[in-house]
């Protein structure tokens, strides 16, 4: 494959977009289930062709998902690979709904992929969690390491979950989350918080904050539960108030108008208005494999400000 490759030498989707300063805000894309399954490889693209999967059960299971609001990935501990431990080892699957309201993990343990088929997965797409499973009250940290994807995940991924590794936030290697050009990239479920361009220092302290309730603005993209102009009003908020709360930031309207999209926020009794427009973002390939480069549409922020102090209730 030739990579990819910018004016200053450096090479990969992921290394031009930095060049070019495509903007990161605004490029979780919206997901509202999510079905996790331990599987430590080698993995393919698309994932469920990964050898070691039973074909017949993967089938059955993409049957039940297809169409559906459920985003299915592969994970492993940082690190592990094929041979580390016996096909009959215990492993775990997590369902994990994203929301402002009312997020929330349960945690299928298996030995046989088979075993998922006795569960309602398309339980992830509805806000009231299932009896099935044991909860889960810690969040997930997935890295996107995911090499036949796209080299830039793998690069830059494996050491981020490295560095996150042993620490006591739990963390997984995963398949292709989006956004390959924006390696590494690591999504916080079940808050669907979106973080690109991390590196081992920027991904232990995105983390330690994350553990802290804080999101710190540098390397948000954005939530995968919210649309692309609220993800680019809250980055913008996010990046003029400096580190917030997980959800100290409220999303409390959105009217489209001639000019583009107005969003409504709420933080700390204060209100924000957010003028947000679509815009054309520089030239620029979506992937290192991508054949021919893309023009993406970006959500921008053109203006904000604080609308009035919100009564007292």
């Amino acid at each position: 494959m030739r990579l990819p490759t910018a004016p200053d030498g450096s090479r990969g989707c992921s290394a031009l977009a930095r060049y070019t300063g495509e903007q990161i805000s605004a490029t979780a894309g919206r997901t509202t289930g999510w079905l996790l399954i331990e599987h430590t490889g080698p993995w393919r693209n698309p994932a469920f062709t990964s050898p070691g999967l039973d074909r017949a059960v993967v089938s059955r299971l993409a049957e039940r998902i297809a169409g559906r609001d459920i985003k299915p990935q592969l994970i492993k501990r940082p690190g592990e690979g094929a041979r580390t431990r016996p096909r009959t080892a215990t492993r775990r699957a997590y369902l994990a709904h994203v929301s402002r309201t009312s997020p929330w993990v349960r945690r299928i343990d298996f030995t046989d992929l088979a075993e998922l088929l006795e569960y309602d997965l398309t339980a992830v797409e509805r806000p009231r969690p299932p009896s099935f499973g044991t909860p889960v009250d810690h969040t997930l940290y997935l890295v996107c390491t995911h090499a036949k994807k796209d080299p830039c995940c793998a690069v830059l991924g494996r050491p981020v979950a490295a560095a996150l590794a042993g620490g006591r936030a739990q963390v997984w290697e995963t398949t292709h989350v989006g956004g390959d050009r924006f390696a590494a990239n690591l999504v916080a479920l079940p808050q669907g918080v979106y973080f690109g361009r991390l590196d081992p220092e920027s991904a232990v302290h995105t983390v330690d904050a994350f553990e802290r309730g804080l999101v710190l603005p540098e390397n948000y993209r954005g939530r995968c539960s919210d649309s692309g102009a609220v993800q680019a009003a809250e980055a913008a908020l996010r990046a003029r108030l400096g580190p917030t709360g997980v959800d100290a930031i409220a999303h409390l309207g959105e009217e489209e108008h001639a000019d583009g999209i107005r969003v409504t926020l709420g933080h700390d009794g204060g209100l924000y208005t957010a003028s947000v427009a679509a815009v054309e973002g520089p030239e620029c390939p979506a992937t290192c494999s991508a054949l021919s480069p893309s023009r993406p549409v970006h959500h921008r922020v053109t203006e904000i400000r604080r609308a009035r102090t919100a009564s007292p209730s």
